[in-house]
């Protein structure tokens, strides 16, 4: 599975959760999160909206060659007027 860095790439209007952009969590082997201790946390809310994609994105070497997780890089939190993240993979 491949490591991912998820970072705050564009705040459209504002951040409930006062994420700045650069700020920036890694998903690591097998479903474990882990956030700098620079920055205080993340958004449980953008995170319920990451997830199912993310868990996607580290597997994506076992998808179709036309799946579209391939060719995603950035998703939106819930919230139309916050946060664009975009999604490296580490490996």
């Amino acid at each position: 599975m491949k490591d991912l860095k998820v970072e705050v790439s564009e705040i459209k209007e504002h951040c409930g959760a006062n994420l700045k952009v650069g700020d920036f969590f890694e998903v690591t082997g097998y479903g474990k999160i882990v956030i700098p201790d620079v920055q205080k946390g993340t958004c449980m809310f953008a995170l319920q909206s990451l997830i199912p994609f993310l868990i996607s994105k580290q597997r994506e070497d076992e998808l179709p060659k036309e799946d579209w997780v391939k060719e995603t890089e950035y998703l939106c939190c819930p919230d139309p007027h916050g946060v664009v993240f975009k999604i490296y993979a580490k490996n």
